[in-house]
C-alpha cells in the first residue's frame, strides 16, 4: 500500500510539471505574441451604449488572439439546445475562420462581453444562456437580472482561459487532489482555494474554487475557476483523489470574478464566463495584487444549475458546512453568501477557506 501511494504522489507531481510547463509557455507565447492588443474598456462605457449594427448570425465565435471580439450574452428569455451524449455544445472553428460582428444592446435585453482567445487555448463558439431548466429564476439569481438591478456583474476585459468543454482538453485527463494545490505552491501560484464535498445518486462529488495570482511580474494573471469532480462512494485516497466530471455529469455554471483592483473596496467585475455545460470553467485577466498572497481583493461570483433539487440541496448544506451563510435575497456585494432556488444555486465567495 505504501508503494502505491508512493507512485501515485510520483504520478501526480510529474502531471503538475507538465501543466505547469504548458501554463508558463502559453503565457510566454502570449506575451510575446500580443504585446499591446489587449485593452481595457472603460468601465460602464460599453454597456451603457446602443448599437445601430445587427447580428447577422445567431452565434458569435470567439476570437483568435490577434482578432479580439466580443461574446453576447442574449437576454433571460433565450434557449438553449441541449448537446448530444459524446457531443458538447461547443465547436472548435477553423483557424481562419473570422468571428462575427457582436452587437452592443440596451443593458437591460443583452450585454456584450469582450473575450479573447489565445493561441494556447482553444477556440469555439458562444453559447446562448438559457433560462434555468428550473424555471424562470427570480431576478436576484439570475446574471442577467442582477445586471438589470444595477449590480455591474459582466466583466469588461478580455481575458483568458482554458476551454474546458474541448473534447482535447488535456486536463480533464487528470482529476484533481491536494497534492496540485500544495504544488502550486512550489511555482508563481498564490491562488486560495475552498472544497464542497457532498454525496448524491451513490457517487461523492467535488466542487473545488479557486482564486488568486496565477504567475506574477510581466506576465501576471488574476482570476478564479470552479471544477466539478467526481468518484465512487466509499473511495479512499490518502490525497483527496477526484475524477475529472466526465460528459454526462457536466452541469450549467456561470463565473464571474470581481475585483477590487484599487484597494477602494469596490469590487469591479473582470469576466465573466457565460452560462452553459461545464466541468471546470475559468478566466483570468493580465495584471497582479497588491499583495500575490493575499487574494481577499478577489470573489467569484457563480450560478450552478444541478440536475434536481436534491442535489442542490446537497451542495448547499456543503457549502453552509465550509462557512458560507444562507440568505432569502441574494446580494453580490455580501461576500460569502448563496441562494437555492430549486436546483439552481448561486452563491459569492472571498473569505471562505
Amino acid at each position: 500500500m505504501e508503494k502505491k501511494n508512493t507512485n501515485a504522489i510520483v504520478i501526480a507531481v510529474s502531471v503538475l510539471a507538465v501543466c505547469v510547463v504548458a501554463v508558463v509557455c502559453a503565457l510566454v507565447l502570449k506575451a510575446n505574441s500580443s504585446s499591446g492588443l489587449i485593452k481595457e474598456n472603460e468601465p460602464g462605457k460599453e454597456n451603457n451604449e446602443k448599437s445601430t449594427t445587427q447580428k447577422t448570425e445567431e452565434e458569435t465565435t470567439y476570437s483568435f488572439i490577434d482578432e479580439p471580439a466580443g461574446v453576447v450574452v442574449p437576454s433571460e428569455e433565450a434557449t438553449q439546445t441541449e448537446p448530444t451524449a459524446g457531443n458538447p455544445a461547443i465547436t472548435t472553428p477553423p483557424a481562419t475562420e473570422k468571428p462575427t460582428q457582436a452587437v452592443v444592446v440596451d443593458k437591460e435585453e443583452n450585454v456584450t462581453i469582450p473575450q479573447m482567445d489565445p493561441d494556447s487555448m482553444s477556440s469555439g463558439q458562444a453559447v446562448k444562456p438559457p433560462s434555468s431548466s428550473s424555471g424562470n429564476l427570480p431576478k436576484d439569481m439570475s446574471f442577467a437580472g442582477l445586471y438589470g438591478m444595477g449590480y455591474d456583474v459582466y466583466g469588461g476585459k478580455q481575458y483568458i482561459y482554458n476551454d474546458d468543454t474541448d473534447p482535447n482538453c488535456v486536463q480533464a485527463n487528470f482529476g484533481y487532489n491536494r497534492l496540485y494545490d500544495w504544488g502550486a505552491q512550489l511555482i508563481d501560484f498564490s491562488i486560495d482555494t475552498a472544497r464542497m464535498p457532498f454525496e448524491y445518486g451513490g457517487k461523492e462529488y467535488m466542487i473545488q474554487i479557486w482564486k488568486g495570482q496565477y504567475i506574477s511580474g510581466d506576465l501576471g494573471t488574476v482570476g478564479g475557476e470552479v471544477g466539478l469532480y467526481t468518484r465512487p462512494k466509499g473511495s479512499v485516497s490518502a490525497i483527496g483523489h477526484y475524477s475529472c466530471a466526465p460528459y454526462e455529469e457536466w452541469l450549467n455554471m456561470e463565473m464571474t470574478i470581481l475585483w477590487d483592483e484599487q484597494g477602494n473596496g469596490n469590487y469591479l467585475p473582470q469576466l465573466t464566463r457565460v452560462y452553459e455545460l461545464h466541468w471546470w470553467p475559468t478566466g483570468f485577466v493580465f495584471g497582479n495584487l497588491a499583495n500575490k498572497r493575499d487574494s481577499d481583493p478577489l470573489r467569484v461570483l457563480c450560478r450552478i444549475t444541478f440536475k434536481d433539487d436534491e442535489m442542490a440541496q446537497a451542495f448547499a448544506q456543503s457549502l453552509s458546512n465550509e462557512g458560507f451563510s444562507s440568505v432569502s435575497n441574494f446580494d453580490p456585494t455580501v461576500k460569502d453568501t448563496y441562494k437555492i432556488h430549486g436546483k439552481d444555486v448561486i452563491f459569492i465567495w472571498q473569505d471562505v477557506r
